[in-house]
């Protein structure tokens, strides 16, 4: 189903459930690895264990029922693959920015001071305001406190948090939105090469610079494998963020065609191959290189077709994604530490297991719907006095070419 919009693109109605669902896969690994730790597939490190070992850690964990047994394993593996949301984030993050533009005209002209202010406007506020929340409260409630003169805060204040010590400073969640920024920032150039080249090859030189940089970053650069992995370089996850666009470029073109495909049994069958394949890979170093380009897609896909074909069955549920896929960045931007902090003062006290995951819930609940009013609050402010002055409202960032083409005439 698709909606007008107010910058006359067509608002997709599934986009913002599926971004809600990627940000609580995303939520659900950091609970999980809070409890049990981070696993070692799909996350290479220089202390790496042997393979046996690292097949070893996926043994079920004993508890003192069935129930109890059953419950917290499910919970553990399904958590643990909750890594995959920041894959599935990337590509829908390429897919929106591209759909922005090719669904008024595939020779759309982007207006890169609109594009670079309002991707400003939408990233750094939050992030500053998360920084200063996060310095009043970890120094009160005595969790990782930090000082203000610390050389690493005005360090993650600028985006720099690809330097050493800086990555994993306040909330490690926070790799993922200096990795966005740097996206952001090559997406119009990435936009201008899609245009002139075509999807296929377009995706083919995405794919190939992918790889080429995964694998120098795993195995010539002196740098740590698992923040490569992650995206400490944008390069590492050109190949998802390219998906994203070109996907937005064949369905602009031909929405049946590619939503046809999406559904046919054929193609369920091809995209479980890939994630089988993909989650096999991700157990070694050099499997880990491609990995992420075989989950992303298949993981991608079938929450497209779950987002957009079965959740408008259940109205309310598809509801509250979509309000929390609206707020994904606040919730990116304030769950993980908080959290956290309740894991570690929790963990001690002697209860069922049961009670204690419900008081998780409630936890996770009361820090997305604090993470909504945060990001309401910091927009609404920017569109008063003096900050509507120093940013007068933008017009959108797509321009129509003096001839634009028809998307028939134009996509391969």
């Amino acid at each position: 189903m698709e909606l007008p919009s107010a910058s006359g693109a067509p608002r997709l109605a599934w986009l913002p459930a599926m971004r809600g669902l990627a940000i609580l896969m995303i939520v659900f690994y950091h609970i999980t690895i809070a409890i049990y730790g981070t696993p070692w597939f799909a996350h290479p490190r220089s202390d790496w264990p042997e393979r046996m070992a690292r097949i070893a850690q996926l043994r079920p964990i004993p508890q003192e029922n069935t129930v109890a047994f059953l419950l917290a394993n499910l919970f553990r593996y399904a958590g643990w693959l909750g890594y995959q949301g920041t894959g599935v984030f990337l590509m829908i993050s390429g897919f929106g920015l591209t759909w922005a533009l090719v669904s008024r005209s595939p020779a759309a002209l982007l207006d890169r001071r609109a594009f670079y202010l309002r991707r400003f406007l939408r990233l750094f506020p939050l992030y500053w305001a998360g920084h200063l929340f996060f310095l009043v409260f970890n120094n009160l409630a005595g969790w990782r406190p930090f000082s203000p003169l610390d050389p690493r805060f005005a360090l993650s204040l600028l985006g720099l948090r690809f330097l050493p010590g800086v990555f994993h400073f306040i909330s490690p969640a926070w790799w993922f939105i200096v990795l966005i920024m740097q996206l952001y920032a090559v997406f119009p150039f990435l936009w201008e090469a899609l245009k002139r080249w075509g999807a296929v090859r377009f995706g083919l030189g995405a794919l190939a610079l992918t790889l080429l940089s995964r694998a120098i970053g795993f195995f010539l650069l002196p740098v740590d494998p698992e923040m490569w992995s992650r995206g400490l370089l944008f390069t590492s996850r050109l190949g998802e963020f390219a998906l994203g666009m070109i996907l937005a470029w064949w369905a602009a073109g031909d929405p049946a065609r590619v939503h046809g495909w999406l559904r046919s049994p054929r193609s369920g069958l091809a995209l479980l191959f890939l994630y089988g394949c993909g989650l096999g890979l991700s157990f070694t170093r050099p499997g880990a290189v491609i990995a992420p380009l075989l989950i992303t897609p298949a993981a991608s896909g079938f929450l497209v077709v779950f987002a957009r074909d079965l959740l408008p069955r259940w109205p309310p549920a598809a509801w509250v994604l979509s309000r929390v896929g609206t707020f994904s960045y606040g919730v990116m931007v304030f769950h993980q530490p908080l959290l956290w902090a309740l894991i570690v003062w929790l963990w001690p006290f002697q209860m069922p297991l049961s009670i204690r995951m419900s008081l998780i819930g409630a936890a996770t609940v009361f820090i997305v719907i604090f993470s909504a009013v945060m990001e309401t609050g910091v927009n609404r402010l920017l569109g008063r006095w003096p900050f509507n002055r120093i940013f007068p409202p933008l017009g959108p960032y797509a321009r129509m070419p003096a001839q634009s083409t028809p998307l028939s005439a134009s996509h391969p």
